[in-house]
């Protein structure tokens, strides 16, 4: 975080040296080239790609492979899909006696105790700036932010795979696996309590994870409001994003619907193919 952090500080003192130097030479060369420049933008790109490779190495290597999150996404999808007696028929009686409480999966457990770990040194970084001159301090806080709004994005894209399902292996969507997975999308979204996005792929995955878990009355309620918008009574048959594409006015009103019930960060599209493998 401190090597990061001196090289966007570094970038912004070349920059001000910058600022100075063109001001003085504007007055003698006012078509003069600074060759600063090239050095400002090489500066920032390295304090980037320090970021880029740091999280790629931590989320791939560390929680993908070590902390074996890379089980949990290849598992997601079939426990998603799971018809809700055959997992009930596996827990044993014991078990189906007790209530049920959604707890972390287990198989997330080392994984989001080495992000809380790397997302806790983040923030006692950041605490260390708050009294510094306002000036400065926004300088030095990014190497924590920029490093916690990276993960939020890396480990939110995994989370957004499993409830987009994008290669199909997750045709179904059962009530039970998708509040065991909405459950655990939040745990990690908790987590990311300072970032700056406000739509990016981890509120996308929240909310691709709510509308999944969706319960069967609200769920009913939107799917008939949007086949009203197209004047369809569909009943079991799936909805066509055709018949919404195909009329920019239906578009805007079935997304604006989305966006009322707090599912705006989803393209329609995504909510139509949600909606339809819900069973």
């Amino acid at each position: 975080i401190s090597m990061i952090t001196g090289v966007h500080m570094a970038g912004h003192v070349v920059l001000r040296s910058q600022i100075t130097q063109n001001a003085e030479s504007d007055q003698i060369h006012p078509e003069h080239h600074n060759p600063l420049d090239g050095v400002i933008k090489s500066i920032f790109a390295f304090g980037d790609a320090m970021v880029d490779e740091f999280v790629s190495v931590f989320v791939e290597q560390i929680m993908m492979e070590r902390a074996k999150l890379a089980g949990y996404t290849m598992r997601a999808p079939f426990l998603i899909s799971e018809h809700p007696h055959e997992h009930h028929e596996r827990r044993g009686q014991r078990e189906k006696d007790v209530k049920y409480t959604l707890t972390l999966s287990p198989d997330l457990n080392d994984s989001i105790h080495a992000l809380s770990v790397t997302l806790k040194a983040c923030q006692i970084a950041a605490a260390k700036v708050n009294s510094v001159d306002s000036r400065t301090a926004e300088m030095m806080y990014f190497g924590s932010q920029s490093i916690e709004n990276s993960l939020s994005h890396a480990v939110g894209c995994k989370f957004l795979d499993i409830g987009l399902d994008p290669m199909g292996m997750c045709p179904e969507i059962y009530l039970d696996g998708a509040k065991q997975f909405c459950h655990d999308v939040c745990a990690f979204k908790h987590l990311f309590q300072h970032t700056t996005s406000s739509e990016g792929p981890m509120e996308r995955a929240v909310a691709a994870s709510q509308l999944m878990s969706l319960d069967e009355s609200p769920l009913t309620a939107l799917r008939d409001a949007l086949c009203a918008l197209i004047s369809s009574d569909t009943g079991s048959e799936a909805l066509f994003i055709s018949d919404f594409a195909a009329d920019s006015r239906l578009l805007e009103e079935a997304e604006s619907m989305l966006d009322a019930k707090g599912f705006g960060s989803l393209a329609l599209e995504e909510a139509v193919s949600i909606m339809n493998r819900r069973c």
